[in-house]
Protein backbone atom coordinates (compact mmCIF):
# COMPACT_ATOMS: atom_id res chain seq x y z
CA UNK A 1 0.00 0.00 0.00
CA UNK A 2 1.41 3.51 -0.86
CA UNK A 3 1.95 5.90 1.53
CA UNK A 4 -1.28 8.28 -0.01
CA UNK A 5 -3.30 5.10 -0.04
CA UNK A 6 -2.70 4.68 3.57
CA UNK A 7 -3.25 8.00 4.13
CA UNK A 8 -6.64 8.21 2.33
CA UNK A 9 -7.50 4.76 3.80
CA UNK A 10 -6.96 6.13 7.79
CA UNK A 11 -8.64 9.13 6.67
CA UNK A 12 -11.72 7.20 5.80
CA UNK A 13 -11.47 5.27 8.79
CA UNK A 14 -11.22 8.41 11.22
CA UNK A 15 -14.46 9.84 9.62
CA UNK A 16 -16.58 6.24 9.82
CA UNK A 17 -15.86 6.68 13.22
CA UNK A 18 -16.42 10.10 13.99
CA UNK A 19 -19.89 10.19 12.00
CA UNK A 20 -21.63 8.20 14.70
CA UNK A 21 -20.13 10.00 17.91
CA UNK A 22 -21.14 13.68 16.02
CA UNK A 23 -24.52 11.91 14.88
CA UNK A 24 -25.69 10.77 18.71
CA UNK A 25 -24.68 14.43 20.17
CA UNK A 26 -27.29 16.16 17.68
CA UNK A 27 -29.63 13.64 18.95
CA UNK A 28 -28.75 14.08 22.24
CA UNK A 29 -28.30 18.33 22.41
CA UNK A 30 -30.63 20.67 23.54
CA UNK A 31 -33.27 22.22 20.80
CA UNK A 32 -31.98 24.85 20.02
CA UNK A 33 -33.38 28.47 21.63
CA UNK A 34 -33.55 31.87 20.91
CA UNK A 35 -36.68 34.73 20.69
CA UNK A 36 -34.90 35.59 17.10
CA UNK A 37 -34.46 31.99 15.30
CA UNK A 38 -38.65 31.83 14.35
CA UNK A 39 -39.15 35.74 13.90
CA UNK A 40 -36.29 35.06 10.90
CA UNK A 41 -37.24 32.07 9.94
CA UNK A 42 -41.16 32.99 9.06
CA UNK A 43 -40.25 36.29 8.33
CA UNK A 44 -42.39 38.00 11.54
CA UNK A 45 -41.48 41.19 12.98
CA UNK A 46 -42.76 40.26 16.66
CA UNK A 47 -42.23 37.75 19.57
CA UNK A 48 -44.42 36.01 22.03
CA UNK A 49 -42.22 37.33 24.39
CA UNK A 50 -43.31 40.90 24.00
CA UNK A 51 -46.33 39.92 25.88
CA UNK A 52 -44.84 40.82 29.43
CA UNK A 53 -42.55 44.08 28.41
CA UNK A 54 -45.76 45.19 26.87
CA UNK A 55 -48.19 44.76 29.64
CA UNK A 56 -45.46 45.99 31.98
CA UNK A 57 -45.16 49.22 30.21
CA UNK A 58 -49.15 49.82 29.99
CA UNK A 59 -49.09 49.33 33.86
CA UNK A 60 -46.49 51.77 34.05
CA UNK A 61 -44.35 48.89 35.68
CA UNK A 62 -40.56 48.21 34.89
CA UNK A 63 -40.71 44.80 33.13
CA UNK A 64 -37.81 41.87 34.78
CA UNK A 65 -34.75 42.60 33.90
CA UNK A 66 -33.75 39.43 32.35
CA UNK A 67 -36.68 40.82 29.57
CA UNK A 68 -35.12 40.78 26.31
CA UNK A 69 -37.63 41.95 23.76
CA UNK A 70 -39.41 46.01 23.34
CA UNK A 71 -42.82 46.36 24.06
CA UNK A 72 -45.02 46.35 21.00
CA UNK A 73 -45.58 49.09 19.64
CA UNK A 74 -48.83 48.74 18.35
CA UNK A 75 -50.50 48.28 21.31
CA UNK A 76 -48.72 51.17 22.96
CA UNK A 77 -49.49 53.10 19.77
CA UNK A 78 -53.19 52.39 20.73
CA UNK A 79 -53.21 53.28 24.10
CA UNK A 80 -51.29 56.92 23.67
CA UNK A 81 -54.04 57.67 21.58
CA UNK A 82 -57.09 56.12 23.87
CA UNK A 83 -55.73 58.04 26.53
CA UNK A 84 -55.15 61.34 25.02
CA UNK A 85 -55.36 64.45 27.19
CA UNK A 86 -54.76 62.24 29.99
CA UNK A 87 -50.78 61.22 29.29
CA UNK A 88 -50.27 59.68 32.89
CA UNK A 89 -52.91 57.24 32.98
CA UNK A 90 -51.68 53.49 33.21
CA UNK A 91 -53.89 50.47 32.91
CA UNK A 92 -55.12 49.51 36.26
CA UNK A 93 -56.56 46.07 35.81
CA UNK A 94 -55.45 43.13 33.57
CA UNK A 95 -57.29 39.74 32.43
CA UNK A 96 -55.24 37.49 29.95
CA UNK A 97 -56.77 34.37 29.11
CA UNK A 98 -55.01 31.78 27.39
CA UNK A 99 -56.27 29.57 25.11
CA UNK A 100 -53.34 26.66 24.55
CA UNK A 101 -52.78 25.65 21.37
CA UNK A 102 -54.97 27.93 19.13
CA UNK A 103 -52.55 28.89 16.56
CA UNK A 104 -52.87 31.36 13.38
CA UNK A 105 -53.55 28.28 11.41
CA UNK A 106 -56.63 27.69 12.60
CA UNK A 107 -57.66 31.29 11.49
CA UNK A 108 -57.83 31.23 7.52
CA UNK A 109 -59.68 27.71 7.75
CA UNK A 110 -62.53 28.96 10.51
CA UNK A 111 -63.01 33.03 9.31
CA UNK A 112 -66.19 33.29 10.43
CA UNK A 113 -65.70 31.50 14.36
CA UNK A 114 -62.58 34.06 14.40
CA UNK A 115 -64.28 36.95 12.91
CA UNK A 116 -65.90 38.42 16.22
CA UNK A 117 -62.96 38.40 18.30
CA UNK A 118 -60.85 40.60 15.39
CA UNK A 119 -64.10 42.75 15.55
CA UNK A 120 -63.63 42.86 19.15
CA UNK A 121 -59.91 43.58 19.20
CA UNK A 122 -58.04 46.77 19.40
CA UNK A 123 -54.35 45.16 17.99
CA UNK A 124 -53.71 42.09 16.78
CA UNK A 125 -50.22 41.11 16.99
CA UNK A 126 -49.12 38.07 14.63
CA UNK A 127 -45.90 36.63 16.11
CA UNK A 128 -43.78 33.47 16.56
CA UNK A 129 -42.88 31.56 19.62
CA UNK A 130 -39.53 29.37 20.68
CA UNK A 131 -38.27 26.13 20.84
CA UNK A 132 -39.49 23.57 20.98
CA UNK A 133 -42.89 24.73 20.89
CA UNK A 134 -44.40 23.18 23.62
CA UNK A 135 -46.71 24.55 26.58
CA UNK A 136 -43.97 25.06 29.57
CA UNK A 137 -41.04 26.11 27.02
CA UNK A 138 -43.59 28.85 25.43
CA UNK A 139 -45.53 29.93 28.21
CA UNK A 140 -42.26 30.97 29.93
CA UNK A 141 -41.33 32.80 27.56
CA UNK A 142 -44.79 34.70 27.38
CA UNK A 143 -44.49 35.46 30.54
CA UNK A 144 -40.81 36.38 31.53
CA UNK A 145 -39.98 38.09 28.56
CA UNK A 146 -36.65 35.58 28.39
CA UNK A 147 -35.94 32.95 25.76
CA UNK A 148 -35.51 29.43 26.85
CA UNK A 149 -32.27 29.51 27.99
CA UNK A 150 -32.75 32.46 30.35
CA UNK A 151 -36.35 31.39 32.17
CA UNK A 152 -34.80 27.81 32.76
CA UNK A 153 -37.76 25.65 30.88
CA UNK A 154 -35.39 24.05 27.73
CA UNK A 155 -38.18 20.78 27.19
CA UNK A 156 -41.35 19.62 28.23
CA UNK A 157 -40.28 17.36 31.06
CA UNK A 158 -38.43 20.55 33.12
CA UNK A 159 -42.24 21.64 34.12
CA UNK A 160 -41.79 19.28 36.98
CA UNK A 161 -38.53 20.67 38.37
CA UNK A 162 -38.87 22.45 41.32
CA UNK A 163 -39.49 26.39 40.68
CA UNK A 164 -38.70 25.41 37.02
CA UNK A 165 -39.16 29.13 35.80
CA UNK A 166 -35.15 30.31 36.87
CA UNK A 167 -36.08 34.51 36.81
CA UNK A 168 -38.34 36.90 37.24
CA UNK A 169 -41.39 37.11 36.13
CA UNK A 170 -44.63 39.49 34.69
CA UNK A 171 -46.90 37.96 38.13
CA UNK A 172 -43.93 39.00 40.42
CA UNK A 173 -43.60 42.32 39.06
CA UNK A 174 -47.09 42.59 39.93
CA UNK A 175 -46.68 41.78 42.79
CA UNK A 176 -43.34 43.67 43.76
CA UNK A 177 -45.94 46.68 43.43
CA UNK A 178 -48.58 46.07 45.82
CA UNK A 179 -50.55 43.90 43.29
CA UNK A 180 -52.83 40.96 43.45
CA UNK A 181 -52.37 38.32 41.16
CA UNK A 182 -54.49 35.22 40.90
CA UNK A 183 -53.50 32.34 38.09
CA UNK A 184 -56.85 30.09 37.27
CA UNK A 185 -55.95 26.76 35.60
CA UNK A 186 -56.38 23.37 35.79
CA UNK A 187 -54.98 21.21 37.94
CA UNK A 188 -51.40 19.66 37.21
CA UNK A 189 -51.19 21.85 33.82
CA UNK A 190 -48.18 23.72 32.95
CA UNK A 191 -49.35 27.00 33.89
CA UNK A 192 -51.24 25.68 37.10
CA UNK A 193 -47.22 24.27 37.71
CA UNK A 194 -44.35 26.31 36.83
CA UNK A 195 -45.38 30.16 37.84
CA UNK A 196 -45.69 28.24 41.98
CA UNK A 197 -43.75 29.70 45.22
CA UNK A 198 -44.34 33.32 44.29
CA UNK A 199 -46.50 35.68 46.02
CA UNK A 200 -49.87 35.68 44.38
CA UNK A 201 -52.73 33.46 44.42
CA UNK A 202 -53.11 29.96 42.72
CA UNK A 203 -56.71 28.14 42.12
CA UNK A 204 -56.61 24.83 40.70
CA UNK A 205 -59.55 23.86 38.68
CA UNK A 206 -61.18 20.65 37.25
CA UNK A 207 -61.60 22.16 33.77
CA UNK A 208 -61.34 24.99 31.64
CA UNK A 209 -64.97 25.72 31.62
CA UNK A 210 -64.28 25.74 35.17
CA UNK A 211 -62.09 27.93 35.12
CA UNK A 212 -63.63 30.46 32.92
CA UNK A 213 -66.73 30.94 35.66
CA UNK A 214 -64.28 30.97 38.44
CA UNK A 215 -62.55 33.93 36.93
CA UNK A 216 -66.07 35.57 36.18
CA UNK A 217 -66.83 34.97 39.99
CA UNK A 218 -63.26 36.68 40.58
CA UNK A 219 -64.32 39.63 38.59
CA UNK A 220 -67.74 40.27 39.64
CA UNK A 221 -66.66 39.94 43.29
CA UNK A 222 -62.95 40.21 44.34
CA UNK A 223 -60.13 42.67 43.95
CA UNK A 224 -57.49 41.41 41.50
CA UNK A 225 -55.24 43.27 39.87
CA UNK A 226 -54.41 40.56 37.19
CA UNK A 227 -56.45 37.59 36.18
CA UNK A 228 -54.85 35.05 34.27
CA UNK A 229 -57.13 32.56 33.06
CA UNK A 230 -55.61 29.37 31.45
CA UNK A 231 -57.64 27.53 28.86
CA UNK A 232 -56.39 24.40 27.50
CA UNK A 233 -59.71 22.43 26.17
CA UNK A 234 -58.69 22.87 22.57
CA UNK A 235 -54.87 21.06 23.23
CA UNK A 236 -56.23 18.14 25.00
CA UNK A 237 -59.15 17.39 22.28
CA UNK A 238 -56.99 18.23 19.38
CA UNK A 239 -54.10 15.42 20.72
CA UNK A 240 -56.63 12.62 20.76
CA UNK A 241 -58.55 13.21 17.64
CA UNK A 242 -56.48 15.83 15.09
CA UNK A 243 -56.20 19.47 15.16
CA UNK A 244 -59.58 19.83 12.70
CA UNK A 245 -62.07 16.95 14.14
CA UNK A 246 -65.36 18.29 14.92
CA UNK A 247 -64.37 17.94 18.76
CA UNK A 248 -61.50 20.20 17.91
CA UNK A 249 -62.91 22.63 16.61
CA UNK A 250 -66.00 22.91 18.75
CA UNK A 251 -63.12 23.44 21.72
CA UNK A 252 -61.51 26.14 19.70
CA UNK A 253 -65.20 27.30 18.98
CA UNK A 254 -65.33 27.72 23.21
CA UNK A 255 -62.52 29.18 23.61
CA UNK A 256 -63.36 32.12 21.28
CA UNK A 257 -66.78 32.92 23.30
CA UNK A 258 -65.15 32.30 26.36
CA UNK A 259 -62.58 35.17 25.74
CA UNK A 260 -65.78 37.45 24.90
CA UNK A 261 -67.46 36.59 27.65
CA UNK A 262 -64.85 37.18 29.65
CA UNK A 263 -64.11 40.11 28.05
CA UNK A 264 -67.70 41.61 28.67
CA UNK A 265 -67.51 40.62 32.75
CA UNK A 266 -64.37 42.88 32.74
CA UNK A 267 -65.95 45.45 31.32
CA UNK A 268 -68.91 45.35 33.71
CA UNK A 269 -66.72 44.86 37.05
CA UNK A 270 -64.16 46.78 35.89
CA UNK A 271 -66.06 49.82 34.34
CA UNK A 272 -64.34 52.37 36.69
CA UNK A 273 -61.12 51.38 35.56
CA UNK A 274 -58.04 51.47 32.78
CA UNK A 275 -57.92 47.93 31.85
CA UNK A 276 -56.97 45.18 29.46
CA UNK A 277 -58.15 42.32 28.28
CA UNK A 278 -55.90 39.68 26.21
CA UNK A 279 -56.14 36.61 24.32
CA UNK A 280 -52.47 34.73 24.26
CA UNK A 281 -52.20 31.35 23.41
CA UNK A 282 -48.65 29.53 23.70
CA UNK A 283 -48.46 28.08 20.15
CA UNK A 284 -50.44 26.22 17.71
CA UNK A 285 -50.27 22.33 16.13
CA UNK A 286 -50.41 20.11 13.30
CA UNK A 287 -51.68 16.34 12.60
CA UNK A 288 -49.11 13.75 12.59
CA UNK A 289 -48.88 10.70 10.33
CA UNK A 290 -51.65 9.20 12.64
CA UNK A 291 -54.07 12.13 12.29
CA UNK A 292 -53.37 12.75 15.82
CA UNK A 293 -52.47 16.55 17.11
CA UNK A 294 -49.11 17.18 17.93
CA UNK A 295 -46.68 20.48 18.15
CA UNK A 296 -43.28 20.83 18.85
CA UNK A 297 -41.38 21.67 15.77
CA UNK A 298 -40.64 25.07 14.09
CA UNK A 299 -42.69 24.72 11.05
CA UNK A 300 -45.22 27.87 11.25
CA UNK A 301 -48.39 25.57 12.02
CA UNK A 302 -46.85 25.14 15.64
CA UNK A 303 -44.97 28.37 16.19
CA UNK A 304 -46.62 31.02 14.58
CA UNK A 305 -49.74 32.60 16.85
CA UNK A 306 -51.92 35.48 16.68
CA UNK A 307 -52.42 37.44 20.21
CA UNK A 308 -55.17 39.89 20.64
CA UNK A 309 -55.03 43.30 22.75
CA UNK A 310 -58.66 45.30 23.59
CA UNK A 311 -57.61 48.04 26.22
CA UNK A 312 -60.56 50.34 27.61
CA UNK A 313 -60.21 53.81 29.62
CA UNK A 314 -62.45 53.63 33.24
CA UNK A 315 -65.61 55.67 33.45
Amino acid sequence: MSRKTAILFLSLLALMLFLPFTQAQEKDAEPQNGLEILMKKHGIANSTAQVTPTICALCGLTPPETSQMPPLESVLKFWNELRGADPDAVVEKVLIFCPDATGDFLVPHYPDDWKPLFEKTDVRVKGTNVLPSVTPVCFGTIFTGAPPETHGIRKYSDKYAPDPIKVKTLFDVFAAAGKKVVIVAQKGCSIDMIFRNRPIDYVSTKSSKESVEITKKFLRESDYDLILCYDGNYDSVMHGNGVHHPKSIAAMRDSIRWYLELSEAADEAWSGKNRLTAFTPDHGAHDNSKGKGTHGSDRADDTVVNHFYRLRMGK
